[in-house]
């Protein structure tokens, strides 16, 4: 009996030894960390050095949180993520296109002597009138594309227009507004080099200009040139124009630069001494009062008249002052 008592007595107070402790399980609570929190933390890696790619890792920090009961203990967990961002730098290199290659320079010509002036005039063998005179010193530059074992390169040829070249051919047309000269001289085999002047006359302004000029060069004087035909032909547009009866006269050099419409090659005609006519009406090769190039349309006979005028005028005063000074006399010898 005692025994079961002792028995009953151990149960009660281990039941309530177990009731008094009332233990728990330990509660873990997150603490949410605000974003600025891990940008300050981001920014502040950066100052120090750290290098652009790194790995997230998570931080944890337990703090305890006193409770009022000694017994129960609880554990707070703050976990803290670091970002780190990653700048990546892309470096584009742009390349400049080659430079062009230049066109090969042209070979210097040899040189020539200055050309001779020549003289060369059209007569209309009905009326015996000579329409066109024209007196002129030209020499002629051509440029132009050769091949040598199949090597490209430019080349220049010079000639002379000679003085004894002859005329060819023209027209006189007295009724057309038209009038031309052909002067040519022999090249090789032949071929005949030729320059062809075409006048055109404006019946409203009552003036005459260089229309054209046609320069036709044999081929065969040009080095390794493969033109195709014999001849190459060469074109100029209009250069002048004077008052019809008058010369147009140009003395200094003039440079016309001329064209090739079918293969590549130029041409530049220096011509100096330069006096021409056209749609003469009178007879003999004597030129009429000429304009000079640069000069306007003045002939030199608007200041002959007025040179003319003005010794006139000069002398008119002369003589009234004269006539003036003897009447003043005479009226001074009747008054004493």
């Amino acid at each position: 009996m005692f025994g079961l008592r002792f028995y009953l007595l151990l149960v009660a107070f281990c039941s309530c030894s177990i009731l008094g402790r009332g233990d728990e399980a330990p509660k873990t609570e997150l603490l949410d960390v605000p974003p600025k929190t891990v940008e300050s933390l981001a920014a502040s890696q950066a100052v120090q050095g750290l290098p652009e790619t790194s790995s997230v890792e998570p931080t944890t920090v337990t703090a305890p949180t006193p409770d009022p009961d000694p017994k129960n203990t609880t554990t707070s967990t703050t976990t803290t993520t670091t970002t780190t961002t990653t700048t990546s730098t892309t470096t584009t290199t742009t390349q400049k296109p080659p430079a062009p290659t230049p066109p090969p320079k042209p070979t210097p010509p040899k040189p020539l002597p200055a050309p001779d002036q020549g003289t060369w005039s059209l007569t209309n063998k009905t009326s015996n009138v000579t329409c066109i005179v024209a007196q002129f010193a030209a020499q002629i530059n051509i440029t132009y594309r050769m091949t040598n074992n199949n090597v490209t390169s430019y080349r220049s040829e010079v000639m002379n227009v000679p003085a004894n070249a002859t005329v060819q051919d023209g027209s006189c047309n007295a009724s057309s507004t038209q009038q031309w000269l052909l002067i040519g001289w022999p090249g090789s085999d032949g071929v005949l080099n030729t320059i062809r002047l075409q006048f055109l006359k404006n019946e409203t302004t009552r003036t005459y200009a260089l229309s054209s000029l046609n320069l036709t060069v044999d081929a065969s004087v040009l080095v390794n040139a493969s033109v195709p035909a014999d001849t190459l032909e060469f074109s100029y547009g209009e250069e002048w124009a004077t008052p019809l009866a008058t010369s147009y006269r140009c003395l200094p050099a003039t440079k016309l630069s001329m064209s090739n419409e079918t293969y590549d090659a130029t041409a530049v005609v220096t011509v100096s001494r330069l006096q021409e006519e056209a749609f003469r009406t009178v007879n003999g090769t004597g030129f009429s009062a000429a304009r000079e190039c640069g000069g306007g349309d003045v002939p030199d006979a608007v200041p002959i008249a007025v040179g003319c005028a003005l010794g006139g005028l000069v002398l008119v005063v002369l003589v009234a002052y004269l006539v003036a000074r003897r009447r003043s006399a005479a009226r001074g010898y009747l008054s004493m």
